[in-house]
């Protein structure tokens, strides 16, 4: 019994079962790969446009977090995406990660510009009140 398993490369947009996928990341036999939506509301914040790509134009790509799978487990390739699209996959997943990682700090780590609080009736000046009308 012959088993073909099919090349795939980074860039490349795969079927994995019915669905559309895109190669992010090959370590041998194991590939990292983020799905393939139709745009639609509301975006993600790791949301990136294809359009690179003529048999996957107008889809977007969710760079939330890449999935691992099996190289061979893929059902066909429907073409690969412009280096400037996977410029832009890279960009999305560094910051993604990123975010998440700060999402998982406990609160009071980061401090933030609301850190002192709401004051009921401030007009965020830090000096000063209302110009008065003469």
């Amino acid at each position: 019994m012959s088993h073909h398993e099919q090349r795939v490369c980074r860039g490349a947009v795969v079927l994995r079962g019915k669905w559309p996928v895109l190669v992010v990341a090959v370590r041998g036999a194991v590939c990292a790969v983020v799905p393939l939506a139709a745009p639609c509301l509301p975006h993600h914040r790791a949301d990136v446009p294809l359009a690179g790509c003529s048999a996957v134009r107008g889809y977007i790509a969710r760079c939330g977090a890449p999935v691992l799978v099996r190289a061979g487990s893929f059902a066909g390739i429907l073409g690969m995406v412009s280096t400037e699209c996977l410029r832009r996959m890279d960009i999305a997943l560094a910051a993604e990660h990123t975010a998440r990682q700060l999402e998982r700090l406990r609160p009071g780590v980061v401090r933030c510009a609301l850190a002192r609080g709401y004051r009921p009736g401030s007009k965020g000046r830090k000096i000063g009140g209302a110009p008065h009308a003469e």
